[in-house]
């Protein structure tokens, strides 16, 4: 049995709880044998994973604070539903999430491996990092989990 982990916050903001949606959605979809499992990244066995590769878990705010900098969260943030990179999401808007939000936090994503922090949401397939810091391309993650059905 295949094993799926997303690393994320409790409760889930939207980043994290887009990306375990899809990806535990894609998994029925596609009849992938895998048992998908949440982790909120203050978990001992999400810190153990991180502690692998020299790093701890964190969010945006944990990289932010690493670099001595704050998040902006005054400003409001305005999705283009019609952007490409929201389209492909559209079935999972009631998650609050878009690609304008990713973007926001994008210069955290960069610099959180450099600040020694795995970053939320992190995808984890068989042990393996797959991604972390933000969601990535929804046919990136299809392609992940078409992976375990060849294997």
């Amino acid at each position: 049995m295949n094993s799926i982990i997303i690393i994320g916050t409790e409760p889930p903001c939207p980043r994290c709880k887009l990306l375990a949606k899809v990806v535990s959605d894609k998994v029925k979809e596609l009849g992938i044998k895998a048992e998908v499992r949440h982790l909120v990244y203050t978990d001992s066995e999400a810190g153990e994973f991180a502690g692998r590769s020299g790093l701890i878990t964190g969010t945006a705010n944990s990289v932010a604070k690493k670099m001595n900098v704050e998040i902006d969260n005054s400003r409001k943030i305005i999705p283009n539903f019609d952007s490409q990179f929201n389209v492909e999401y559209e079935d999972y808007f009631l998650t609050n999430w878009s690609y304008e939000l990713d973007e926001h936090l994008r210069l955290f994503e960069l610099k959180a491996k450099e600040e020694g922090i795995l970053m939320t949401p992190s995808l984890i397939i068989n042990g393996n990092l797959k991604h972390s810091g933000s969601v990535p391309r929804l046919s990136q993650i299809v392609e992940w989990l078409l992976e375990l059905k060849d294997a």
